[in-house]
């Protein structure tokens, strides 16, 4: 249990740096990437005229997404990095179908359910990737036994 409780104070800090990461000038460079790839994404769809919104605060679902891979312990090397890359790739594409859903619903506010789809993603994603060192760290894993859950407290 205490484990659990170093994690989540290790995610808490590490999401504050890369908060502000994000916003002292990451979030500028996320623009720009995301507008030529959306410009040409569009023509390419046939969105030509689709409405870009490189700047979206919702895109800052990369924080916590990257966070909770960083400090989520026992998850080997190989998998953490190819679910890192994955996952961000997954998420940019995320964006540019959550930027698209302003094509169909004009007005200021997205459609509920994109968001909403947008906000959980990254917790999905983590989810997917850190499976089994969730179960080792929380004691659920191995066969569900006592003893599995006591070694994982002694970690």
């Amino acid at each position: 249990m205490k484990k659990a409780i170093l994690v989540f104070l290790a995610f808490f800090v590490v999401s504050i740096g890369l908060t502000w990461v994000w916003n002292e000038g990451l979030r500028n460079l996320y623009g720009e990437l995301f507008k030529a790839v959306a410009l040409r994404l569009h023509g390419f769809l046939g969105f030509g005229d689709a409405p870009i919104a490189p700047y979206r605060t919702r895109y800052i679902n990369l924080v916590p997404f990257v966070s909770l891979i960083l400090v989520t312990p026992g998850i080997a090397l190989r998998r953490r990095a190819i679910g890192l890359g994955l996952g961000l790739v997954a998420l940019f594409v995320s964006h540019l179908a959550l930027n698209l859903t302003a094509y169909y619903s004009p007005g200021a506010a997205l459609p509920i359910v994109p968001a909403l789809f947008s906000d959980t993603l990254p917790f999905l994603l983590w989810l997917a990737v850190a499976y089994p060192a969730l179960g080792r760290l929380f004691g659920v894993m191995s066969g569900g036994t006592e003893e599995a859950a006591g070694s994982a407290d002694e970690d």
